[in-house]
């Protein structure tokens, strides 16, 4: 059993989840005997797998965790959709930005996965709302609408923070949607009322491959408009 972090690892941690998002992606290091581990100090039948937020110290240690090293990106998506969920299956643990102390600390593949979910969400709200406004995919039939992974049989409106985001998925059977911007009392005021009514989610910035983080209505409103939220709650 693991003990509580120090507070010196939770920053470790935290600044390693940060900087993933930031960057896209992990990179990990791949030699003759698979990817470079380590066993885990206090439960020796686990492997700690170490990764990196950057390529640039992945190269710097591959010499050293691994015979005939190859360094790989782990982009977003495949991190959080194959990696990750893999590592979990197997029972091993992820080491992170690793550099060789015997106290470096490790994180259980789930809860890594839900951190950076987490700080992707955080980015992505703060980006929506610094610049007011989502951006969605529309034509005459409606907004473009994705399967969920939340709720099996509902669906979600998938919403960017850039054009240049949302027109990167016009393709298939989207190739008709045409990129708009909604300003966020619109979004609010049109669309929300709109899916609730639905029981459809706000799906933020999805990957594919990996899907996106989808919020209910009233959660996206929590979120986003938390003193109108409050202001209506407090109506009723």
């Amino acid at each position: 059993m693991q003990k509580s972090p120090r507070i010196p690892d939770l920053v470790h941690r935290e600044r390693f989840v940060k900087r993933v998002v930031a960057g896209e992606g992990a990179y990990i290091v791949s030699g003759e005997n698979g990817w470079a581990s380590v066993p885990f100090r206090l439960d020796p039948t686990r492997d700690v797998v170490l990764v990196w937020a950057s390529r640039s110290e992945a190269e710097r240690w591959a010499d050293v965790v691994a015979v005939s090293p190859q360094v790989f990106a782990a982009p977003l998506p495949v991190l959080l959709s194959d990696v990750l969920p893999m590592l979990a299956t197997r029972r091993c643990l992820v080491g992170p930005d690793w550099s060789s102390d015997p106290s470096d600390p490790v994180m259980e593949p789930a809860d890594l996965l839900e951190r950076v979910w987490r700080e992707r969400t955080e980015q992505f709200l703060l980006k929506i709302s610094s610049a007011n406004e989502v951006w969605v995919l529309e034509s005459a039939a409606g907004p473009a609408i994705l399967p969920s992974q939340r709720d099996i049989g509902h669906e979600f409106v998938p919403i960017w923070a850039e054009r240049e985001a949302a027109e990167f998925h016009i393709a298939g059977s989207w190739s008709v949607k045409r990129p708009i911007a909604v300003s966020l009392a619109v979004f609010r005021d049109r669309y929300l009322p709109y899916l609730e009514q639905r029981g459809s989610f706000v799906g933020l910035d999805p990957m594919p491959g990996a899907g996106a983080r989808e919020l209910t209505a009233s959660e996206f409103s929590m979120r986003v408009f938390p003193v109108a939220t409050l202001a209506q709650l407090r109506a009723v």
